[in-house]
C-alpha cells in the first residue's frame, strides 16, 4: 500500500538500555527522559515543518477527522452500538484484539481500525470502554483485567492483542506490567500513548490528566515495574501529535520492555486511528508469528 502523506516509513527501532551518556536518542544515565529538551527539539522540528506543504496537508487532515470523531461520537453514548462484538468461532484458531480508547473517548474511535482488522483476517475484535472523568488509571486497569480473563477464556487460543490509543495505551500498559497481563497479552500496540507523560495534561483537571504529566507518580511506577516478559511492545509516534507534548514521549524506551519504535510523519493524535499507512503497517505486524498457543495444543 503506498504511503499515506508523507508517513515515514524510515526509522523502526527497537528500544536499547539507556546508556551512560545522553546521546541521539535523548536518554541520560538515569534511564530518565530530558522532557525540557526534547520540547526544545520539537520547536525547532515545527519551524522546520513549517517550509513543508506536507505538515499543512496533515493538520487540515486532523481537523477533519476531529470533526468526524465527534459526529461519530454520540453512536458510543446510547444504544444499539454502531458495531457489535463478534463472537469467538471455536473452530478457528485466531487470538482475539481487544481495542482500548483515549480520554475523552469512546468506542466509536476505532470504527475504521476494526473493519481493517477484521477484513486482514485478525481477530475476533472487539473494544473496553471506561468513563473518562470519573477514577484514575489504576481503576481503569483492574477494570481491563476482569474484560481480558472474560476475552481469552472464551477464546480458542490463551493470549490476545490489547491496542490502545493515547491512554488507553498506559491502560493496557499498567494492566500488563502489574496485574499479570503479561500470561494472556502477547501484544501490547499504543498509538500516540504519553509513556514519559505530555505537557498538555496541565490544561485539565481530574485524576486521569494528573498521572499523564511528566514525571507523575504514575509514570514513575510504570518505570519501576516494567520488567522483560514474553510480551511484545510496538509504539508509533508522530511528529504532527500536538497532544503528546513533546511528541516523542510516545516512544516506549523502558530497555526492559525493548519495545519497537515506529515513527510517522505528518499524522496528527486522532489521524493515528485512521491513516490508511498506519494500519497496513499494524496490521502487518500483527500478522507476524506470536508466542500465542492454541488451547489443549
Amino acid at each position: 500500500m503506498e504511503a499515506e502523506g508523507s508517513a515515514d516509513r524510515e526509522e523502526s527501532v527497537t528500544s536499547q538500555p539507556a546508556p551512560r551518556s545522553r546521546g541521539r536518542t535523548g536518554l541520560i544515565d538515569d534511564g530518565q527522559f530530558p522532557l525540557n529538551a526534547a520540547l526544545q527539539r520539537q520547536f525547532g522540528a515545527a519551524l522546520r515543518s513549517a517550509a513543508r506543504p506536507a505538515s499543512y496537508i496533515g493538520m487540515f487532515r486532523e481537523i477533519l477527522l476531529t470533526s468526524a470523531h465527534a459526529a461519530t461520537y454520540p453512536f458510543g453514548l446510547v444504544p444499539p452500538p454502531p458495531f457489535r462484538e463478534e463472537p469467538p468461532d471455536p473452530s478457528i484458531p485466531r487470538r482475539p484484539v481487544l481495542l482500548v480508547h483515549g480520554w475523552v473517548h469512546n468506542r466509536t474511535a476505532f470504527l475504521m481500525m476494526q473493519h481493517a482488522l477484521r477484513r486482514a483476517g485478525l481477530g475476533p475484535v472487539s473494544a473496553f470502554e471506561y468513563p473518562s472523568f470519573s477514577g484514575d488509571l489504576d481503576q481503569i486497569a483492574r477494570q481491563l483485567a476482569s474484560r481480558v480473563e472474560r476475552l481469552v477464556g472464551n477464546a480458542p487460543q490463551d493470549t490476545c492483542v490489547l491496542i490502545g490509543h493515547s491512554v488507553g495505551g498506559l491502560v493496557a500498559r499498567q494492566y500488563v506490567q502489574e496485574l499479570g497481563g503479561d500470561r494472556l497479552v502477547d501484544t501490547v500496540v499504543t498509538l500516540g500513548t504519553p509513556h514519559r507523560g505530555t505537557y498538555t495534561a496541565y490544561w485539565g483537571v481530574g485524576s486521569i490528566l494528573e498521572q499523564c504529566r511528566p514525571d507523575s507518580d504514575y509514570l514513575r511506577r510504570l518505570d519501576r515495574t516494567a520488567r522483560p516478559s514474553r510480551t511484545r511492545w510496538i509504539a508509533y509516534y508522530s511528529d504532527l501529535d500536538l497532544m503528546i507534548t513533546p511528541a516523542v514521549s510516545a516512544k516506549l524506551l523502558h530497555p526492559a520492555l525493548g519495545a519497537t519504535n515506529v515513527r510517522v510523519r505528518d499524522i496528527g493524535h486522532l489521524s493515528l486511528l485512521l491513516s490508511r499507512w498506519v494500519l497496513a503497517d499494524l496490521i502487518g505486524r500483527l500478522e507476524e508469528p506470536t508466542q500465542a498457543r492454541i488451547k489443549g495444543a
